[in-house]
């Protein structure tokens, strides 16, 4: 692989977006004297509206090799999040009228993009601190009008102690860079003192490589290797949308371009060696080309790919239904997404199968979490549900649904009958990516049938701890329950809450070799490597009193229910709490303390559920924010009236709020993703005596608010504060709330 080489070392660097430091701390750009100063006003002084975009990445490339600073065409022309709360944490104002500018970040590094090379300004941020790339001029001046709307809401401060923090030792080594960090890098003490925590519990790996430093927070490796290597790193989530490799490549090898250029390729790659994706590429006929690696995070390169696929599927998305008027064991099905990026939906000779695949990777790629296929006036409509939200994928006629419900049967094995209610699964796989769909059948009328689909990702379904957003107070109480040799959990919320992913992320906690975890599940979702999961099965008599009542004769430490539907399950559940097991399942409840009553009137006896309640907690999903293109607003007076009458904010707000705006990357609806909202209840002596004694909830509520308790509204007014999503999502948590209206 071709590359330049830093004088004096062995590592092989072009384009170095951090701008490698010497000791000095000066400039990267001091380093790599170029054959000759470039014009850069000149180049771009031809840029205007009529310009080919061709030229502009050409002027790019020319610049790159003669700085040796990587081009990116950026995602998007706003200054994200991220990379403002980290300039905010790093630098200071400046009187500069073109400084680089925020772009990104990549775990405790600053991207910073500029189209002139030659300047220095980088508000006060540390050079070693920054990541510096070479974007697009008119690029440049968007984000510059972003970040100036930004700081006239909250300006930044005119000096910030980083500036002069000493560079990391430039020994080559992965374990002093983590020294230097925890000594220098300005963050608040608790997160010090997590990530020395963190450190010290795995100092026995092999921190050489990204692969040895998984243990740390995303990006963080990929950052801390830079900085003790020199080579040139990026963040995935910054890449651009590419048309030059075929997915299912960049997949099979794990990486991904972030430029293509004529005479160069930025590849980003958790490993230095590429020979392999090289020789495929070229094998193919593909003209030669030369390939600078630059260092990324393994998993976000993924993501990355997975997301490129996933805007080529949408741009073939849409939605014709003409006039509409009223008429009379596990299967594996290969879904090839290259295939099906060359499918045109529109087209009337696809066959039936060619379009329900085509759903199937559209629905996956876009992260949905159920597809429906259903009758709709005279259409065969597929409906996926998208972030919480149903939206129509593909619409055809009604003619094609008999076809599509067989095919989907066929792959599930499920007989061909249209009055019974029938339930199956089959999986799907996307290159290297397996995606599991449980089948639904449900007769409609006029003999009609429905097939609801619920997809289940292998990879990303089963969460950790770290990755449910919790609060130091949450993750507190989830440890402490989990610890208990005996007591019962409750995980309540409606179907489609992110229950079973909650309780999955509680037994990974505790999943040792010195645990013995067993379940019983109606159906199991995901299979966890070290967790005995049985399946009810009511022919043979398998249901969730019988299952667990044999489950106690297996020697359990740790117990999940899957649901305790009826009084004779929850009764089973609490005597297994009171006989030495720590118990988790779940209930329909509309809050968590709601749920406590929910059990009394089920007939379990109040002394028994006194003695066996460890936690009861409530949860809800809402719409994640997109981090790409939500715009902060400043609160108004009234706001921050509203938000300390709901007892969640005791002072002013330093921050402001997050509307939703809509972009490419988020199909224009301001949201991508979702969070979990929840209000966990721990009992003590004072709470078990009111449940034993079947007091009302408004004095459960009393008592629990002293400890700290917040409810689903307060727990989600916190998440707005923080920027992750908006108040019209929480709008149907405010029955939980205090009762005061929201200021318009």
């Amino acid at each position: 692989m071709n590359s330049l080489q830093i004088e004096g070392t062995d590592q092989p660097h072009y384009a170095d977006a951090r701008q490698i430091q010497p000791l000095s701390g000066e400039s990267r750009v001091a380093m790599l004297e170029p054959e000759e100063e470039p014009m850069v006003q000149s180049s771009y002084e031809s840029t205007e509206s009529g310009s080919d975009a061709g030229d502009a990445l050409a002027r790019l490339e020319e610049l790159s090799a003669q700085y040796g600073i990587m081009p990116v065409q950026l995602p998007r022309s706003t200054c994200s999040v991220p990379a403002e709360t980290l300039l905010r944490q790093l630098g200071r104002m400046t009187a500069v009228e073109q400084p680089w500018l925020p772009v990104g970040t990549i775990g405790p590094l600053l991207i910073v993009g500029h189209y002139d090379p030659r300047h220095q300004e980088c508000w006060g941020v540390p050079p070693f601190l920054t990541i510096r790339v070479l974007i697009d001029p008119q690029q440049y001046h968007s984000v510059m009008k972003d970040l100036e709307g930004r700081l006239r809401i909250k300006p930044i401060a005119g000096h910030n102690s980083a500036e002069g923090m000493p560079a990391p030792p430039q020994t080559g080594k992965v374990a002093d860079v983590m020294n230097w960090f925890l000594q220098y890098y300005p963050q608040s003490d608790r997160d010090r003192e997590k990530f020395r925590k963190l450190i010290a519990e795995n100092d026995d790996c092999d921190f050489s490589n990204l692969a040895g430093l998984k243990f740390l927070p995303r990006h963080y490796g990929a950052a801390f290797l830079s900085l003790a290597t020199g080579h040139p790193v990026y963040n995935p989530e910054e890449a651009p949308a590419q048309t030059h490799f075929p997915d299912g490549l960049l997949e099979k090898h794990n990486v991904y371009p972030v430029f293509c250029g004529h005479q160069r390729i930025f590849l980003l790659s958790s490993v230095t060696n590429n020979y392999a994706f090289e020789d495929e590429w070229l094998s193919s006929g593909s003209d030669a080309v030369e390939m600078v690696t630059v260092l990324a995070d393994p998993t976000a390169i993924g993501a990355a790919v997975a997301r490129n696929r996933g805007r080529s599927s949408r741009d073939k998305a849409k939605v014709d239904v003409g006039d509409l008027y009223f008429s009379d064991n596990t299967s594996i099905v290969e879904i090839d997404p290259t295939e099906m990026a060359r499918v045109n939906p529109q087209n009337p000779n696809n066959t039936p199968e060619q379009v329900v695949q085509w759903v199937l990777n559209r629905a996956v790629q876009a992260r949905a979490s159920d597809l429906h296929i259903e009758k709709y006036y005279n259409t065969a409509r597929f409906r996926a549900r998208i972030d919480g939200e149903l939206v129509v994928m593909h619409s055809t006629g009604e003619e094609e649904l008999p076809r599509y419900i067989a095919l989907i049967k066929n792959y599930a094995n499920m007989p061909q009958e249209r009055q019974k209610l029938l339930d199956a699964r089959f999986a799907m796989k996307f290159g290297t990516r397996r995606i599991d769909a449980r089948v639904a059948a449900v007769p409609c009328r006029k003999e009609q049938q429905k097939l609801i689909l619920r997809f289940l990702d292998k990879q990303d379904g089963v969460k950790e701890l770290s990755a449910l957003n919790l609060s130091e107070r949450q993750t507190s109480i989830i440890k402490r329950t989990m610890n208990r040799d005996q007591g019962l959990a409750l995980v309540t919320g409606p179907t489609g809450s992110g229950k079973t992913t909650t309780l999955y992320a509680f037994l990974n906690s505790v999943n040792a070799d010195n645990i013995n975890i067993q379940t019983i599940e109606d159906p199991i979702e995901y299979e966890i490597e070290g967790i005995n999961q049985t399946q009810t099965d009511p022919v043979h008599g398998i249901d969730f009193p019988n299952g667990l009542r044999s489950l106690l004769r297996a020697d359990p430490d740790v117990i999940l229910i899957g649901e305790s539907r009826d009084a004779e399950t929850a009764s089973a559940s609490i005597n297994a709490a009171l006989t030495g097991h720590l118990v988790l399942t779940t209930l329909h409840a509309n809050d968590s303390l709601r749920a406590i009553s929910r059990l009394l009137s089920m007939g379990v006896e109040p002394y028994l559920l006194a003695d066996a309640l460890a936690l009861s907690q409530a949860q809800r999903l809402v719409r994640r924010l997109c981090s790409y293109c939500k715009q902060p607003v400043a609160p108004t007076p009234e706001v921050e009236v509203y938000l300390q009458q709901n007892g969640v904010l005791s002072g002013g707000l330093d921050d402001p709020l997050y509307q939703a705006i809509g972009c490419d990357e988020c199909n224009n609806t301001g949201y991508s993703g979702r969070i979990a909202l929840m209000e966990m209840c721990e009992t003590n002596g004072e709470f078990s005596e009111l449940v034993a004694s079947s007091a009302p909830v408004s004095e459960l509520r009393r008592v629990a608010l002293k400890d700290g308790f917040m409810t689903l509204y307060q727990e989600g007014l916190v998440q707005v504060i923080g920027g992750n999503t908006t108040f019209d999502e929480i709008s149907c948590l405010s029955y939980t709330s205090s009762g005061l209206e929201l200021p318009s």
